[in-house]
């Protein structure tokens, strides 16, 4: 074994009667540094990207939760209360009422969502998505919301705006009048106190105020659509999902983070690893320069197969020196790729030399992940032994009677 890998390591380095053998290399070993760098980089920054939504995410949407099945909203009765709060692993249950309504501010109108919240909402953890303003939802004598950023903007709204946001929805109680519209619909009034941003569907429509005030507006007295539960260890959701299940019964629909934001994970799953089988085209690319790189070694390197052959190494040794060199190339051209595109990874988490104008974040966001390492070294090597392989046979196939 050590036979071949010392021979194909002395025809790597050693000088060629025809030099464009050397040439040849040398872009084979380029191009699959290049593929290689290449893919970790991208990979490290589809990383970075999902840890970054999936963090404001966290901070938004709640580890469990939980809606009625077939209904709109429901009573967060004592008995309710009871199964839910008996699990150990739940740490606090905010009640939520999500609806559809029109909201006014200045000339501006546009139809947004509201979501009211009980008092024990978790403020403290949804401030890591403010942008502007602070977390305020007010108290029974003066009413505020916050926006989403998108929302804001198309209202022309910010914390501190003079004019007082006008939301209004049918009301459910009383029959259209068409001589007077307006009595047929529940108005309320707030002020903005923040704005956030977490992704373009809710920042575009969602604001957050008290769940009185929703409760009121909407005349659903003492309801909720759903109930959002934190955990004291989120690593936990999927078991204490199956719990909820248990204890709840039929009639009821819960849903771990993940579940909720299953389309945004698929998307993210999906580009990644459509973007992977572009750059190992790219490689697989490359890789014929190494193909042509072997062919005119074997041909150079005639006299040496007779050599060996006649020293009494069979065609499986022959054939073992030629594929570990296909495979020196590929895996010293995408080992040193790598390892570049390592140090520019950590660099850019240390430091953040790479910034982001009008991001969220200041630097631009890279995670390196050990299995997107191992996997592209894997590609580097699986290529450079499979194009490796035809003039594997070509060498072992030489016959010495052909040898001058």
């Amino acid at each position: 074994m050590r036979l071949p890998l010392f021979i194909a390591y002395r025809y790597l380095f050693s000088k060629k009667k025809i030099n464009a053998i050397n040439i040849i290399t040398a872009i084979a070993m380029l191009g699959f540094g290049v593929g290689a760098f290449a893919m970790i980089i991208v990979l490290s920054t589809f990383n970075g990207i999902e840890n970054l939504v999936e963090s404001l995410i966290n901070n938004y949407d709640p580890a469990i939760q939980i809606t009625a099945e077939g209904r709109k909203t429901f009573v967060y009765t004592d008995g309710l209360k009871t199964k839910i709060e008996a699990l150990p692993e739940i740490n606090t249950v905010s009640q939520v009422l999500e609806e559809k309504v029109v909201i006014k501010y200045d000339e501006h109108q546009e139809i947004a969502k509201i979501k009211g919240v009980s008092t024990n909402y978790q403020s403290a953890k949804f401030d890591s998505v403010l942008v502007l303003g602070e977390f305020n939802l007010g108290d029974s004598s003066r009413h505020f919301g916050v926006f989403g950023g998108g929302l804001a903007s198309k209202l022309n709204l910010f914390p501190g705006s003079p004019q007082l946001v006008s939301v209004f929805v049918p009301r459910r109680d009383v029959e259209y009048n068409s001589l007077n519209p307006m009595a047929s619909l529940s108005t309320k009034y707030l002020r903005s106190s923040g704005v956030f941003l977490v992704k373009e569907d809710i920042d575009d429509e969602v604001f957050i105020t008290a769940l009185d005030f929703a409760q009121d507006l909407l005349t659903y007295p003492g309801q909720v659509s759903s109930l959002e539960i934190s955990l004291s260890n989120e690593e936990e959701s999927d078991a204490v999902k199956e719990k909820l299940v248990q204890a709840l019964g039929e009639g009821w629909r819960v849903k771990t983070r993940k579940e909720m934001n299953e389309l945004i994970y698929k998307i993210f799953s999906s580009e990644k690893w459509f973007t992977f089988a572009i750059l190992s085209l790219v490689l697989v690319i490359s890789s014929f320069n190494i193909f042509g790189s072997l062919i005119m070694l074997v041909l150079d390197k005639k006299k040496d197969i007779g050599i060996l052959k006649s020293m009494g190494s069979s065609d499986a040794v022959i054939r073992k020196v030629f594929l570990w060199q296909g495979s020196y190339i590929a895996i010293i051209g995408g080992g040193m790729g790598v390892l570049l595109a390592i140090l520019l990874v950590l660099l850019q988490q240390q430091f953040g030399f790479i910034t982001m104008d009008n991001g969220i974040v200041d630097e631009y966001p890279v995670a390196l992940i050990p299995r997107d390492i191992i996997l592209t070294l894997a590609t580097v090597s699986v290529l450079g032994f499979l194009i490796s392989i035809y003039p594997a046979r070509k060498a072992a196939n030489t016959q010495i009677s052909n040898i001058n």
